[in-house]
């Protein structure tokens, strides 16, 4: 286990981060702080209150500053990649630990680009995203037991 509790989930049952995958991980968290806040809670709901229309020069600045956010994170998100890769005579991988890392921080990276770009074409085309409306509802995964495409929770 290393000093960043966070950091255990990965490494359970498993060898824990070297050092050069937690200075990856280290780089990776400073090159994304803030971002996070700046892009929590997307929704058309929210986008639409920040202003009176198209036009609003307050929330197109927004928009950009989260789209440029967005483009931060994947290059962090890419370098950390390329940085947690354990190159030796005999192979090239990942830890198992860096491996749970790295599909966790994607998979939440996704979502926040999914939720964001959803959230940006409802509200420039003012689209209703309730079931019966004109544009579908931002969905993440499929529920075949329930027969449902589900959202964000």
């Amino acid at each position: 286990m290393n000093d960043d509790d966070t950091l255990s989930q990965f490494e359970f049952e498993t060898d824990p981060f070297t050092a050069a995958e937690l200075a990856a991980i280290t780089g990776y968290r400073k090159a994304i702080s803030g971002i996070s806040d700046l892009l929590e809670g997307i929704e058309p709901k929210d986008l639409i209150r920040l202003g009176p229309g198209l036009d609003a020069t307050g929330v197109r600045y927004l928009l950009a500053q989260m789209a440029d956010g967005l483009n931060t994170w994947y290059l962090a998100l890419d370098q950390a990649l390329a940085e947690m890769l354990t190159c030796t005579a005999e192979s090239s991988r990942y830890s198992r630990a860096a491996t749970r890392f790295l599909k966790f921080e994607s998979a939440v990276y996704h979502q926040t680009r999914q939720a964001f770009e959803h959230a940006v074409t409802v509200f420039l085309l003012g689209r209703d995203t309730r079931p019966t409306g004109n544009y579908p509802p931002a969905t993440i995964t499929l529920n075949l037991p329930m027969q449902t495409l589900e959202g964000p929770t």
